[in-house]
């Protein structure tokens, strides 16, 4: 953590250096290090149409490169739902620091310039998405699993050369032709061009196109605006080379097989067969040494055959069964385990997978070992289950998912699962799950993941069995449960390699089961929930052992006390709007987990939630005049009220299971919430705008940066420090509170400074 830190305060180093050069350079001359302040005026001679195009652009270059670089992010980190938070987090503290600098600069930059800066941030992206596979390829070591803090300075040293100048654009531009438009109208263009951005990628390219290609085609898109719109670079044999070098790289990105051979930097020694993005993640194929394996954001998620694990997972729970004829197979049916369940002759053979992609590009690669005796169902297990019909039941439903290190994978270990699970499971029906966490000696953190896992099953089934192997295997039934596997095998004619008398031992699977048990029975460990997925957050709390680094706990504090210290800082309108950034960014973040949480597909509907986001930005920049008619501090205390309100309804939504409900209603209900949290944030934006529009040009900047401030607090403290603690609808309880304190507290302080 000592290096991570070093580096971190070198760079913090490097960058107050650089702002304050000019101020060194003046000691030896013996200038005066004293400026005296120049009144800004505005030097932008911009026709309506090019200002608006400027802002436009701005908005959409950054929010298509946010939403592609943050599937990136979440490739490069191993899936692990809480880089989202980190990362939104780090992208909105630099541009906040941008925007601040912008509207404090003092030099006037002319338009070439500044269009010059905008044909830069149109490459940027594609510079990150490099950057990121360097990072993995020489930095990260195979199986290297970066903390909370070493995630954050990755993300600062990637992000920063995107964010801080698109910041500083920003609030220049708004401070450079701020007296030609209305107030508010810069952050409702911006605001416009992120959700013609968010569309365009969220519903369109997402489907078509993948991450590289997308930011090959912004980098296209953003050469060919510039020029056309400002006939920039003045030549037109300049113009054409550089409209031609972005085209031909585009063009090249789109050749088959390119991808696949950029993609294989991030897997030493192997050979990429396929990868594809799908909702679930992103979807890699590798073969080495006749190995193929098949991963999902890094982490393995399938793998050739193994014939031991194969037919321990099988068996275990099938031979608990003295009839088994239907069978659920969830995940694993391209690793052995079709062919162990076609050993029962099953009338009824369903097969799905955690992600169906796994399957659909698997199968080029693996061979199912059931020799097409089975239904292969084409959406994830958890889906199949909340919208079969309620007649299909199983005798055996067996989870072979990997390990909860993600918000995605944790779905499969929820009592709401389990509680799903049963509902489609016939009268002593058998379940079975499983965890690598195991062997002669368990770790703190990993007794208590057993723990949790053990004390889950126990609320929704009468008997669990723990059963030690390759893997722990957690057997639940509310029929009684046997041990005795080499007789149960003889009894139901199975034959089997490794699960049989001669090669197991009755009496030691039983002591060795006995001794887990016995640990586990303790009390007090937790529930894991849909909505307080305390198995991810204990995965997670492994950090520390794993990585050297803290877990949660600190960096949750630090953020808490931040968050506390700027509150008490900002003026009273700049703390509302404060407010309501941290309040809009922990709704959206939490939003986005509860439907990871669900449905599994975060990767994919991640950008769309935030598409949601800026459409109610938008909508509230421009209707708030017509709702309030004239800006008044009643009003903006109104408006944190309302998110106040918004806070409570979501509550009761989620306690009566409305957000969380089957079908379409599931599905629009999170982000008909978003979308008006959007419409708030946008509201408060322009009407304190409004309040403070007699205290100059820079007060457009310092909003801004207020927002994105508390944006940044908001996507990283609620997921981070405050889920784990207290739960999504206590959080959004807190939300509730700390919204009606900020009313009172701006009624209070604006009387005193009238």
């Amino acid at each position: 953590w000592h290096v991570d830190l070093g580096t971190g305060l070198a760079i913090v180093a490097m960058f107050h250096l650089t702002w304050h050069l000019g101020y060194y350079r003046r000691i030896p001359a013996g200038e005066s290090t004293r400026k005296e302040a120049i009144p800004w005026k505005p030097h932008l001679d911009l026709k309506p149409f090019d200002t608006r195009s400027l802002f436009v652009l701005l908005g959409m270059v950054s929010i298509i490169a946010q939403l592609v670089l943050l599937r990136e992010f979440i490739k490069t980190f191993q899936g692990n739902e809480l880089i989202i938070s980190v990362y939104l987090a780090v992208w909105m503290i630099l541009t906040a620091a941008g925007a601040k600098a912008g509207t404090r600069y003092p030099a006037r930059i002319s338009l070439r310039s500044l269009l010059g800066i905008f044909l830069i941030l149109g490459t940027l992206p594609v510079v990150i998405y490099l950057l990121l596979l360097v990072v993995t390829r020489y930095i990260f070591l195979p199986g290297y699993e970066p903390g909370m803090l070493s995630s954050f300075i990755y993300a600062v040293l990637t992000v920063m050369v995107f964010s801080l100048p698109s910041g500083f654009l920003f609030s220049y531009l708004a401070r450079s032709v701020t007296g030609r438009m209305k107030d508010g109208s810069f952050y409702m263009l911006d605001s416009l061009g992120s959700l013609a951005g968010g569309i365009l990628f969220g519903l369109i390219l997402v489907f078509i196109l993948d991450n590289l290609q997308v930011l090959s085609m912004l980098l296209l898109l953003v050469w060919i605006a510039i020029s056309m719109i400002f006939r920039y670079p003045e030549r037109l044999m300049t113009r054409t080379i550089y409209l031609s070098v972005a085209a031909l790289i585009f063009a090249i990105l789109l050749v088959p097989g390119v991808l696949e051979r950029i993609e294989s930097l991030r897997y030493r020694g192997t050979e990429m067969l396929e990868t594809s993005d799908t909702p679930f993640g992103n979807l890699a194929f590798t073969r080495r040494d006749g190995q193929v394996t098949g991963y999902l954001d890094g982490n393995p998620a399938v793998y050739s055959f193994d014939l031991a694990r194969s037919e321990e997972t099988v068996h275990y729970p099938a031979l608990q069964h003295p009839s088994p004829a239907s069978f659920l197979l969830i995940g694993g049916g391209l690793s052995g385990l079709g062919g162990e369940v076609a050993a029962y002759d099953p009338v009824r053979f369903d097969y799905c997978e955690t992600n169906p992609w796994i399957y659909r590009i698997g199968k080029k690669y693996l061979r199912p070992g059931a020799s097409g005796g089975y239904n292969f169902i084409g959406t994830d297990g958890r889906s199949w289950l909340m919208k079969a019909p309620p007649d299909t039941r199983y005798d055996v439903i067996i989870s072979a998912v990997t390990e909860p290190l993600t918000i995605g994978w944790n779905r499969y270990f929820t009592r709401d699962f389990f509680l799903l699970a049963r509902q489609h499971l016939e009268p002593g029906g058998v379940l079975c799950t499983q965890l690598t966490t195991g062997g002669n000696y368990i770790s703190d953190e990993g007794n208590d993941i057993l723990k949790i896992h053990y004390q889950t099953l126990k609320e929704v089934f009468k008997n669990v069995l723990i059963v030690p192997g390759y893997a722990t295997y957690f057997i639940a039934s509310d029929r009684d449960l046997s041990l005795d596997f080499p007789a149960l095998a003889k009894k139901r004619g199975i034959q089997a390699t490794y699960v049989n008398g001669d090669y197991l031992d009755v009496d030691q699977v039983t002591f060795n089961s006995d001794l887990i048990t016995e640990q586990l029975k303790e009390t007090g460990a937790g529930i894991n929930t849909d909505l307080r997925p305390l198995l991810f957050f204990r995965s997670i709390a492994g950090w520390k052992s794993r990585t050297g680094e803290e877990g949660l706990g600190v960096p949750g504090v630090v953020g808490l006390l931040l968050f506390l210290l700027l509150y008490f800082r900002y003026k009273p309108l700049q703390a509302g709007m404060y407010s309501a950034g941290f309040t809009g960014a922990g709704i959206q973040i939490l939003l986005i987990l509860v439907i990871q949480s669900m449905y599994g597909f975060a990767y994919f509907v991640a950008p769309l939630m935030i598409t949601a986001f800026m459409a109610g930005l938008t909508v509230g920049t421009l209707a708030w005049k017509r709702i309030w008619k004239i800006p008044t501090i009643s009003g903006f205390t109104g408006l944190t009220w309302i998110m106040a309100l918004l806070c409570a309804v979501t509550v009761v939504l989620l306690r009566t299971e409305q957000v969380l409900g089957k079908g379409l209603t599931g599905h629009i209900l999170p982000m008909l919430i978003n979308v008006i949290n959007g419409m708030i944030v946008g509201s408060v934006y322009g009407m304190g705008l409004s309040l403070e529009k007699d205290k100059g040009t820079g007060v457009i900047g310092e909003m801004y940066s207020a927002d994105l401030a508390g944006a940044a607090l908001g996507t990283f403290l609620p997921p981070v420090f405050l889920l784990p603690l207290i739960g999504v609808s206590s959080t959004f309880i807190f939300f509730c509170g700390i919204n009606v304190a900020t009313g009172l507290y701006i009624l209070t302080r604006w009387r005193k400074t009238v």
